[in-house]
C-alpha cells in the first residue's frame, strides 16, 4: 500500500487515548493498529490491558481525524468492539508507534481470546520443502493457533502464556518485531529450532521416534489400524482409521464408549463432500476460525464404517484444528476418527503426568509435544437447524462465550449435573465457560471444581454469590451448599427458558417457554421435563405440562427405554394391551406390579423419556448407552415425506394437560398393521409439533422461546416451525447458548441479573 504520510509541519498537534473492549485481543488487532497509525506518521503505543486495548496516538490533527474514523476498517475481521473510550491527553513525546506489553489490573474486562483453527497461510508453509516450517506441526501466526487453551493469565501477552518458556529464535524474534510481517507481535510464534516439539512413545512412555519421524511413525500406525492418542489444541484425543470397522470398534471396545457416535475429522471441504451433505451455511460453519464438529446428514454411500455412527443418519465432521492434524491426514488420505481422550464418563485427559495406566494402554501410540495446555477444552459441536446455526456443545473456538449481562456484583451460576458448564459475572463482563461434562464420578467432579477456581482466577474474583439448580441431588447443588457464599436457586426449566430469553435479548418481555428435557426437578418435587411457562426473566408459571407418566425403576429406565413404552402402553391401552408387547426377553408382568408404586415408578412428564418410550415401540429399541439415544435413532429414522400425524389432545384444567394417550394406541394400531416405523417416527414428531404450536396459539400474541434438549432435534423443531408459522407469535429458536444443559448456568445467571435490577441489588445496569 503506498504511503501516505502527513507532512504540513505547520499543522495543529494533538494526542488522543482510545480503549477499546471486546473482541480485541488474540486476533491481531495491535499489529494492524500499529501499521495504520505508521502508515499516517502517526506516533504512540497500543497495549493489552484487562480493560480492553489501550492505545495512544501523536501527530497532526486531520492525521488522528482520519485514524479514528477509518480504524474499523483497518482491523482485522474477527475484531468485536464492543465499547469505545476516547480521551485527549497531554503528548509524550514518542518517536515511532510502538506495541508494548500490558499489566494486570483488576477485574478483567475484555473478552478472552478463543483457539483458532491453522489458517491457509500456515498449512502452506508446513507443506513446502522450501519453507523452514516445512513439516514443522505446532505452527502458528497473528490469525492461529491456540489462545484460551495456553493463557496463564490475562493481558494476551507472550509471557502470561505456556508460550513463554520458548525464547525465540533470530528468524521468530526478526519475523515478531517487523511491521511487514504477518507474524508482527504473534504471541504463539515459533519454529522448529526454537519452539515446542513432537515425539511418540508407547503405551509405557517409552519414547520411539521424534521430529517427522513420530509424525510418519504416527499416520503408519494409524493406516495399520492401530489407535493413536495424540496430544491436541485443548487436551488429548483418540484417533483411529474412520473406514475401518475393526480399529472403531476396538476403539470403542478400550474407550468403553460402545453407542455414542464418534466424529470425523477430514482434510478438505472436498473430501467432506464424499461423507455427508452440506450447504453453504453448513459449509461456512465448518471452514469458520472456530472449526467446530458440524453435525450434518450422512451419505449411506460413504466411506465411513458403520459403527462410527450406529444407528443414526448425522455424521458429526470437523476440518484439521491444527498443523499437526493436517499433517496427519495428508498422509493418511482418509478420514480419521478424532475422540477425546477419557475413558467414558471421565474428563478430558489433558496433562501427560495425569493420564493414567488404563488410559495409556487404550492407544498402541501416543503423539506428544511439550507445548504446555494452560486449560483443558474439548472440540464444539453445533447443528445447523431452522435456518440457524445451534451449539450443542460451547467449547474449543467458540467458548468463553460473552453474554450481554451487565453487573457490578460478582456471581457464578453453577449449571446443572450434566452437560455442565460454568456462567460467570466478575462485575465487569458476564461469559458462559466451556463444555465440562457429565458430574457423575469423582474425577469430573475434581475437573468442574479446577474449572471453577481457574476462571475464578483468570477474570479476578476474589468472591462472588453463588446460584444453583432447584434440584437437591445435583453435585453442584450440594457443593454450593457446604460454600458460605450467598445462594441463590433457580428452577431448571426457568433457567432453560431464560437462556433463551437472553439468547433473544428478550429479558424484559414475558414469554411462553416451552421447555422439553429429559429430568428437571419440578416445584411439586415429581420430574419435569415437558413444561410451558408463562415466564418473565425473574419468575413463571406453569401453565401446562405433559400428562405424566410413571417411570418404572426409576433411573433404570433411562438406560432401559422398554420400561417406559410399557408405562405408556398401560395408560393408554391397560395392563392387558401392555402384558402382549414383545419388545424385551424380560418379563412385563413384574413391571406391571410396581408401575402404579410411586416409590418404584416416580412420576415424570418428560419429553425426553416420551421420545424413549416412542423409540422403543416404534424402532424396538430396549437398551440406551447414553441418554437421549434412542430419541436420536427416532429422529434419524423419520421418513420426511410422510405428511401424517398422530394426535395429543389438549385437556383443559390448570394446567392444560397434552394428553399423548391417543398418540400411543394410533402407534399400537399402526404396529399391529405392519406400518413402516420410518412413518411412525415421523407421525410422532409431527404430531407433537401440532400439539406444542397449538397449544401456543392459546396465548398469542405473547412470543414464545424453546429451550432444553429436546430442541436438539432438527427434524421437530423445523416441523414446529412450520405448525408455528399462522400463529402470529415472535419465535425465539435456540442458538449459541446451547439449549441443552450446556445452557443452564447462562439462564441462572440471567435470572440473578435481573433480580438485582427489579431489587436495585449491586447497582446491575
Amino acid at each position: 500500500m503506498q504511503r501516505q504520510a502527513i507532512t504540513d509541519l505547520t499543522e495543529t498537534k494533538m494526542a488522543v487515548q482510545l480503549t477499546l473492549n471486546g473482541r480485541v485481543q488474540g486476533i491481531g488487532l495491535r499489529p494492524a493498529v500499529a501499521r495504520w497509525a505508521r502508515e499516517l506518521d502517526l506516533v504512540g503505543c497500543i497495549k493489552n490491558t484487562t480493560g480492553g486495548v489501550e492505545l495512544t496516538v501523536e501527530g497532526c490533527a486531520s492525521a488522528i481525524t482520519r485514524f479514528e474514523k477509518e480504524l474499523d476498517s483497518h482491523l482485522p475481521q474477527e475484531a468485536r468492539i464492543e465499547k469505545r473510550q476516547r480521551r485527549r491527553c497531554t503528548e509524550r513525546g514518542y518517536t515511532g508507534f510502538e506495541i508494548i506489553s500490558g499489566q494486570a489490573d483488576g477485574p478483567l474486562a475484555t473478552q478472552v481470546p478463543t483457539d483458532l483453527v491453522v489458517c491457509p497461510e500456515c498449512l502452506a508453509e508446513v507443506s513446502d520443502e522450501t519453507n523452514r516450517r516445512d513439516d514443522y506441526p505446532l505452527t502458528s501466526c497473528t490469525h492461529c493457533g491456540p489462545r484460551y487453551s495456553i493463557i496463564k493469565t490475562m493481558p494476551y501477552e507472550r509471557e502470561q502464556t505456556g508460550m513463554a518458556e520458548f525464547p525465540l529464535c533470530d528468524l521468530c524474534r526478526d519475523e515478531y518485531q517487523s511491521a511487514t510481517d504477518r507474524r508482527f507481535h504473534a504471541q504463539t510464534n515459533a519454529c522448529a529450532a526454537c519452539g515446542p516439539g513432537i515425539w511418540s512413545t508407547d503405551s509405557k512412555g517409552q519414547q520411539l521416534a521424534s521430529g517427522r519421524d513420530a509424525l510418519h511413525f504416527a499416520a503408519a500406525m494409524l493406516l495399520q489400524g492401530k489407535i493413536l492418542g495424540l496430544r491436541g489444541l485443548g487436551g488429548y484425543q483418540l484417533l483411529v482409521d474412520a473406514t475401518s470397522e475393526t480399529a472403531v470398534a476396538n476403539l470403542r471396545e478400550r474407550k468403553r464408549r460402545f453407542g455414542k457416535p464418534l466424529a470425523v475429522m477430514v482434510a478438505s471441504v472436498e473430501q467432506a463432500e464424499t461423507l455427508v451433505y452440506l450447504s453453504n451455511s453448513e459449509r461456512r460453519e465448518l471452514t469458520s476460525s472456530a472449526a467446530p464438529i458440524v453435525l450434518l446428514p450422512a451419505r449411506t454411500d460413504s466411506s465411513v464404517a458403520p459403527n462410527v455412527n450406529p444407528g443414526l443418519n448425522l455424521l458429526g465432521v470437523m476440518l484439521p484444528t491444527t498443523p499437526l492434524h493436517w499433517l496427519l491426514l495428508q498422509q493418511c488420505s482418509g478420514p480419521l476418527v478424532v475422540t477425546s481422550a477419557n475413558l467414558e464418563e471421565e474428563p478430558l485427559a489433558y496433562q501427560s503426568e495425569r493420564i493414567g495406566v488404563q488410559l495409556k494402554l487404550v492407544a498402541d501410540l501416543w503423539l506428544e509435544h511439550d507445548r504446555p495446555i494452560e486449560r483443558p477444552i474439548d472440540d464444539s459441536v453445533v447443528r445447523w437447524m431452522a435456518g440457524r446455526c445451534v451449539t450443542i456443545r460451547l467449547a474449543r473456538g467458540l467458548a468463553p462465550y460473552p453474554l450481554d449481562l451487565p453487573c457490578d456484583e460478582p456471581l457464578f451460576a453453577l449449571g446443572g449435573h450434566q452437560k455442565a458448564a460454568l456462567a460467570l459475572c466478575n462485575g465487569r463482563q458476564s461469559i458462559l465457560g466451556p463444555h465440562i461434562g457429565d458430574l457423575e464420578n469423582l474425577a469430573s467432579r475434581e475437573r468442574y471444581q479446577d474449572q471453577l477456581q481457574a476462571l475464578q482466577t483468570l477474570y479476578g474474583i476474589e468472591q462472588a454469590s453463588f446460584l444453583c439448580d432447584a434440584h437437591p441431588d445435583y453435585f453442584t447443588s450440594q457443593w454450593a451448599e457446604r460454600q458460605s457464599a450467598l445462594l441463590e436457586t433457580v428452577q431448571h426449566h426457568h433457567a432453560h427458558i431464560v437462556a433463551g430469553m437472553l439468547e433473544q435479548g428478550w429479558l424484559d418481555k414475558q414469554v411462553l417457554g416451552v421447555a422439553f428435557d429429559g429430568t428437571g426437578w419440578g416445584d411439586d418435587q415429581t420430574i419435569w421435563g415437558g413444561e410451558f411457562l408463562l415466564s418473565t426473566a425473574t419468575g413463571y408459571e406453569r401453565v401446562a405440562h405433559l400428562r405424566p407418566f410413571p417411570l418404572p425403576g426409576g433411573e433404570r429406565a433411562v438406560r432401559e427405554p422398554w420400561r417406559v413404552a410399557v408405562s405408556l402402553v398401560v395408560q393408554a391401552a391397560g395392563k392387558q394391551a401392555a402384558s402382549q408387547l414383545k419388545l424385551t426377553a424380560e418379563p412385563i408382568e413384574p413391571f406391571l406390579t410396581i408401575i402404579d408404586s410411586e416409590r418404584y415408578s416416580p412420576k415424570t412428564s418428560s419429553a425426553g423419556r416420551l421420545f424413549d418410550g416412542v423409540a422403543s415401540l416404534v424402532l424396538g429399541v430396549t437398551h440406551a448407552e447414553f441418554e437421549g439415544q434412542a430419541a436420536m435413532m427416532l429422529e434419524s429414522h423419520c421418513d420426511l415425506s410422510e405428511t401424517g400425524s398422530y394426535e395429543i389432545v389438549l385437556q383443559a384444567g390448570k394446567p392444560i394437560q397434552l394428553d399423548w394417550r391417543p398418540l400411543v394406541s394410533q402407534i399400537l394400531k399402526d404396529r399391529a398393521r405392519g406400518v413402516a416405523p420410518s412413518v411412525m417416527a415421523m407421525r410422532f414428531h409431527r404430531g407433537l409439533a401440532q400439539a406444542v404450536a397449538r397449544l401456543c396459539r392459546q396465548y398469542a400474541p405473547t412470543p414464545v422461546v424453546l429451550g432444553g434438549g429436546v430442541f436438539q432435534n432438527r427434524c421437530l423443531v423445523e416441523l414446529f416451525v412450520e405448525e408455528f408459522a399462522e400463529n402470529q407469535q415472535p419465535l425465539g429458536l435456540p442458538g449459541m447458548i446451547p439449549p441443552n444443559d450446556g445452557g443452564l448456568a447462562a439462564g441462572q445467571l440471567a435470572v440473578a441479573v435481573v433480580r438485582r435490577n427489579q431489587k436495585g441489588a449491586g447497582r446491575c445496569v
